[in-house]
């Protein structure tokens, strides 16, 4: 009979039947926004919420993987969205098959394990790989990015000290990689779960040697890359400039509902609230600017 497969008994058939009405339904989406896609993905199947509820420090860059994912299906929809505008006003070859903007995505990502193909140093080529991957590895210079509080350390090690400590671990490991230079580098907005989020420079970065950094900033007072030197030989060190007035001010207390101001964004409505402390962050609704999530303490906005 339709829907019956022999030796199977009922609750193995119940499931597979699941599996599959959720392929249909998600496979009826395919035209939409990718970001949307992947996070339905991760929310129907509730693996997103499996590697959250676990402590294990491994799922925790699972997690920020699928950030990553999400943030690039959504850009890349964004980019599909634009070609296709253009190729209205172009010839359009019908002999050219429509593989799909999934397919398209597919072509273009393609995920292999960091330690797969390590070129050759002399080469002239750049490393992309995890911190874990790089333990036991050497390079002339090293770059490190994302040293925000919320991401390096991740935000659930803010509030728990054994994380926090295996977060500084990694830190240590990040930086003893490097021979002769090391580049540690923030970002002012980062895309989170398809999202723009500010967050607070990496509280590891203050506990580096002042006298081996030495501070350049090519961007707004708030963000900055410093390089740093293993053998403290980048000579005396340029002071950083002195951070606006933003810590002097009373802690931000925000509930849900609350309606705010920023200095970009305009206008919002409090819709979330998690953290406490100096993690302490909402989810604001800015209505055409979008949804941002916000660090209280350290964002431009005020309580109307």
């Amino acid at each position: 009979a339709e829907g019956k497969v022999p030796m199977l008994n009922t609750r193995a058939e119940k499931a597979i039947t699941g599996f599959v009405e959720l392929l249909d339904e998600l496979r009826g989406h395919l035209d939409d926004d990718l970001g949307g896609l992947v996070e339905s993905v991760l929310e129907r199947t509730g693996y997103r919420a499996e590697l959250e509820a676990s402590t294990d420090p491994q799922e925790l860059a699972r997690l920020d993987n699928l950030n990553e994912l999400v943030s690039v299906a959504h850009e890349f929809s964004i980019d599909q969205a634009n070609v296709a505008a253009l190729d209205e006003t172009s010839e359009f070859d019908e002999d050219v098959p429509d593989t799909g903007v999934l397919a398209a995505f597919l072509e273009r990502v393609s995920l292999v394990a960091d330690t797969d193909d390590l070129p050759d140093h002399a080469a002239g080529l750049v490393t992309l790989m995890t911190l874990h991957t790089a333990k036991g590895l050497e390079f002339p210079v090293v770059f490190v990015t994302g040293w925000e509080d919320g991401m390096f350390p991740h935000m659930r090690a803010l509030d728990d000290p054994r994380e926090l400590s295996e977060e500084r671990r990694l830190a240590y490991v990040g930086i003893t990689r490097a021979r002769q230079r090391l580049y540690l580098s923030r970002a002012i907005v980062r895309s989170s779960w398809g999202q723009p989020m500010l967050n607070p420079e990496s509280r590891f970065l203050r506990e580096v040697p002042q006298e081996l950094i030495e501070w350049r900033r090519t961007a707004p007072a708030p963000s900055f890359s410093a390089p740093v030197s293993g053998a403290g030989r980048f000579g005396t060190p340029r002071a950083a400039p002195t951070r606006s007035g933003a810590s002097k001010r009373p802690p931000l207390v925000l509930q849900p509902g609350d309606r705010v101001t920023h200095d970009k964004y305009g206008l919002g409505r409090v819709e979330e609230v998690s953290g406490v402390g100096e993690s302490a962050m909402s989810l604001i609704d800015f209505g055409s600017a979008g949804r941002v999530k916000l660090m209280h303490n350290h964002a431009p906005v005020s309580k109307l």
